[in-house]
């Protein structure tokens, strides 16, 4: 999605409270609200690729996957933001509107939200401890960053994946094809 205007500076409760009003979405940001615009044709495609495929991989599992629509709160960050899409695995989240706690989150980059998402939310989303994958999926190219957690010592390391590799999805232990991913949007 993408993020358009800022708005006057308000607490979490507010924020909190607003949004449940609010017919369209605003991120949250240490006081700062960022109202969210919709997205393309091609962001909803891939980011319904990725919803169905992941879906499918996790039935019977306990984890599941959101897409657009819920929070993702970074308590210490005084954030929230909506991620395009996000797993979780744990039984401890018990809030119906966000989740702590995601294995992986997943962005669709948009022209306007493509520095946010590598900055911004790339730090925000790496302080997370339970958070071991964070994906940028472009909508142009056939290209997949995974920014993944690698050992114990929390280090992060980069792959990028393009045009016929498999992308590792080592939250769930899975692996799924770039064409899957871009079936309909980028095919030939």
């Amino acid at each position: 999605m993408q993020a358009q205007q800022v708005m006057p500076l308000i607490n979490e409760d507010e924020y909190l409270e607003m949004e449940q009003q609010a017919k369209f979405r605003h991120e949250y940001v240490d006081g700062y609200i960022y109202a969210m615009t919709g997205g393309s044709r091609a962001h909803n495609k891939i980011s319904g690729n990725l919803y169905a495929a992941l879906h499918q991989q996790i039935k019977g599992s306990p984890c599941d996957v959101y897409m657009n629509d819920v929070k993702l709160k970074i308590a210490h960050k005084h954030s929230y933001y909506y991620p395009d899409l996000m797993l979780g695995c744990s039984r401890d989240e018990t809030d119906a509107y966000f989740l702590t706690q995601p294995c992986l989150v997943i962005e669709v980059l948009s022209p306007s939200t493509a520095r946010t998402d590598r900055r911004e939310k790339l730090i925000a989303y790496q302080s997370i401890a339970s958070l071991r994958e964070y994906f940028l999926v472009s909508q142009r190219k056939y290209q997949v960053e995974r920014y993944h957690r690698a050992d114990e010592a929390g280090l992060w390391h980069l792959t990028v994946y393009e045009k016929g590799d498999q992308v590792q999805f080592s939250c769930i232990d899975y692996q799924l094809g770039m064409d899957e991913i871009y079936a309909g949007i980028l095919d030939g």
